[in-house]
This record gives C-alpha cells, sequence and structure tokens, in this order.
C-alpha cells in the first residue's frame, strides 16, 4: 500500500511529542509492509535541514521532500485576520503556495493508496488534494486543539489575550467540527479525543483510535548516583510548557529542596532559548537545553514530571518516560487519555502541596521509584507496542480503500 503522508514539521531530530508521534507512525507503517512517502513543512521552529545521520533514520521511507514555510507570527496579518475572516490564524499561518506546489507535483508523480495528514492545519490544502487524487484523505489528529487555547484563556491574565484565545478557539473548534465532513476518515491518538471527533462529527465517517506506539520499552537502571534527580522535557517555545514549567519553578521546587537540599532539577527541550529566562537561574536548577538523545536524558533522572495546565491528545513524553521505567508526577491535563492507575505506574498531583509531597516521597524512596517504574514498563508493553498499533491501522486503510 503506497501512503503519502503530510506533516507540518520534520520527523527527526525527535525532540518533540509531536515528531515522536509522526516518527512512531511512519515507522510502524513501513515495518508493517506500507510504502510511505514523507512530505513536511520546515518552520522557523525546526532549524538547520535533517543531518545526515539523521537521515540513516529515515531510509525507510521511500521518499522524503522537505519545504520551507514561514509561520511567524505577524502582527498586522493576525489583525486582518481576526477583523476579515473566519479561518484561525493558527491554520492560516501554515498555507504556503511553494508546498501546494510540491504537494500537487508529489501527488500527481507518486499513485499513492492513501493520503494521511499530520494535524488538521492541513484542511486549508485539502481542496489541492481533491484536485490531484481521488484516494481516500485521513486526519491523524494529534490533539482537539481548540481544547487547548479555550485552556489558555482561562488562564491568561490580560482581558484582551483572554478574549483572543477564545475567539481563536471558537475557530478552531468549527473547523475540527468540520473535519468529520471534509476528510475520509479521522484518526484520533487519544481516547479522551476520539469521544470528541465522535459527537462532533456532522455525518458518520471512519473512525479508529490509533494511540502513539513505543519501540522496545524495557526497565532502564536508575543513574549511580547519591543525589537524586528531577527531570523536565518538553518543547520550550510551546507556551503549555513554559506555564506549566514555570508554575512547578516558582512553586513547587522551592519546597522540594527546602526538604531534599541536595536535589536538582534539570531541564531539557526543543526551541530553548540560548540562556535560560530569569525565573529559571534559581536553587539546584541545570539548564540542559536540547538534549540529543531524549530517552537517554530521562534515564539520567530518577523522576521526570509533567506540570501541564493546558493540552490535548496524548502526551508522548510522559509514555516515553515510563517505557523506561521513570516514575511520572504530573497534572490531571498532561495524563488525560493515559489508562493508568494513580499511585501505581504513576502519580497525579493538580496543586502545590500534592505535587511537591508526592515528589518528595518519590525521591525519598528508591523502592516506590523501582515499583512505579516496573509497572509502567509493563502497561506500556500490554497498551502501546508500536508494531500492534500501526498493525492496526493498516488493516484499517486498507478496508477504508476497498471499500470505496
Amino acid at each position: 500500500m503506497k501512503i503519502l503522508v503530510l506533516s507540518p514539521k520534520p520527523p527527526w531530530p525527535p525532540h518533540d511529542g509531536g515528531a515522536v508521534a509522526i516518527l512512531r507512525g511512519i515507522e510502524g507503517l513501513a515495518f508493517n509492509g506500507a510504502e510511505i512517502s514523507l512530505l513536511s513543512m520546515r518552520t522557523e521552529k525546526h532549524g538547520l535541514p535533517v543531518p545526515e545521520a539523521g537521515k540513516e533514520h529515515l531510509s525507510f521511507l521511500h521518499s522524503h521532500e522537505t519545504v520551507e514555510v514561514d509561520t511567524r507570527i505577524r502582527p498586522l496579518k493576525m489583525l486582518q485576520n481576526l477583523l476579515f475572516s473566519w479561518e484561525p490564524y493558527d491554520l492560516a499561518r501554515f498555507r504556503s503556495d511553494e508546498f501546494s506546489r510540491v504537494l500537487c507535483r508529489v501527488i500527481r508523480d507518486g499513485g499513492f493508496d492513501l493520503v494521511q495528514c499530520e494535524g488538521v492545519l492541513f484542511t486549508c490544502y485539502l481542496g489541492k488534494i481533491r484536485n490531484e487524487t481521488s484516494a481516500p484523505v485521513v486526519l491523524r489528529a494529534h490533539n482537539v486543539e481548540h481544547r487547548i487555547r479555550e485552556m489558555m484563556s482561562d488562564q491568561a491574565s490580560g482581558s484582551l489575550r483572554r478574549a483572543y484565545l477564545g475567539n481563536l478557539a471558537g475557530r478552531i473548534k468549527r473547523c475540527e467540527t468540520d473535519a468529520g465532513r471534509l476528510f475520509d476518515a479521522i484518526i484520533p491518538i487519544s481516547e479522551p479525543d476520539l469521544r470528541w471527533f465522535r459527537d462532533a462529527a456532522l455525518e458518520s465517517k471512519p473512525i479508529l483510535l490509533s494511540e502513539t506506539g513505543v519501540t522496545f520499552p524495557r526497565y532502564f537502571s536508575e543513574p549511580d548516583e547519591a543525589n537524586v534527580k528531577v527531570g523536565f522535557i518538553g518543547a520550550l517555545n510551546w507556551e503549555p510548557n513554559l506555564q506549566g514549567l514555570r508554575w512547578f519553578t516558582e512553586q513547587v521546587w522551592p519546597v522540594v529542596c527546602k526538604a531534599i537540599p541536595a536535589a536538582s532539577l534539570h531541564i531539557a527541550g526543543r526551541g530553548a532559548p540560548a540562556r535560560a529566562p530569569s525565573w529559571l537561574r534559581g536553587r539546584n536548577i541545570n539548564w540542559v537545553g536540547e538534549a540529543d538523545d531524549a530517552r537517554q536524558f530521562m534515564a539520567s533522572v530518577n523522576v521526570i514530571v509533567a506540570p501541564l495546565f493546558a493540552g490535548s491528545g496524548l502526551r508522548i513524553k510522559i509514555i516515553e518516560a515510563m517505557s523506561i521505567g521513570r516514575p511520572v508526577v504530573a497534572t490531571p491535563v498532561a495524563v488525560h487519555g493515559i489508562p493508568a492507575v494513580n499511585g501505581q505506574e504513576l502519580f497525579i498531583a493538580d496543586d502545590v502541596s500534592s505535587f511537591s509531597n508526592t515528589l518528595i516521597s518519590l525521591l525519598n524512596d528508591r523502592e516506590l521509584r523501582k515499583s512505579t517504574g516496573e509497572a509502567a514498563v509493563s502497561l506500556v508493553k500490554e497498551r502501546y507496542d508500536n508494531t500492534t498499533r500501526t498493525a492496526e491501522l493498516l488493516e484499517f486503510y486498507k478496508q477504508l480503500c476497498h471499500g470505496r
């Protein structure tokens, strides 16, 4: 089966959850026998072209092209969009004549059986795709995007910002609701998002839950060091991550340091500024920047934290941490959609007191960390095996094509 995957970012290096989700998906489909061609955007967030070492990791692809797309926020265009359009500016920024041109050429030359779009932003390219092929076009929804903007609006401090984010959430919601009519099938990657798309669909369309999988889950022993380490990893150019991290460092971390003075916090992620902001230069905080290997970074600490207050979809980095046996302390938003038992495979905390007390207990109890990590690995093996998840997806695609 020949599948064209359209991506808003390169999947390599897999330094953020979105890139990991794209990479795991195309790896699994290819492993199960599909011929995968990838057309990805490269925005200002993604730096230089994929290095030669990275290309080796994408050698399973039949073909791979990237197109430079300028998605920088421009205040005048944002204002014009707000006043004279109902299209979400978050999607309009990804419109590109050059990407359209390359997309049409790739489809004409490819003879694809199916087109898979990694995100609702590709709605604005559907007309071009339909003009070039009669193959099914599916939406692989990493998130229900409007929910994220609603949460950000609720937490915004200024009234103008709150109003703008609320307006943007409404526009994105209309776009996501229309997805059930515009795409031939929907592939959410978390159960809560599956339920939303089912309820919102204006007409019955095929829909399949296909959670992002993990390859080779196994327990990694803790670092052999006397002083315990806490880790945070996530895209540091994504506002919900920064907001959650700031809450953690300003309110939770001082409590932890007071109880365990030798503990240290290590922060890594794509999009980090060259120099840590002033609110991150606190006690026992180490600013790592972009980690070369996310798994290796998570294995180097004792506990991973995920203090997220706005989000949707499946938090891939939490699944990755669980897959190597690192206990995770996270907010309810961060673990939404993960079928783990609080206190068994991970820990859920929703305020300063519960978050700090849980983290202190874990850092003081090596056996608790080990038992939680082992239970987490077992859950990942059972639920998130990448080969199994993508085999189910490929079978769904074959039935979709044969039913047309």
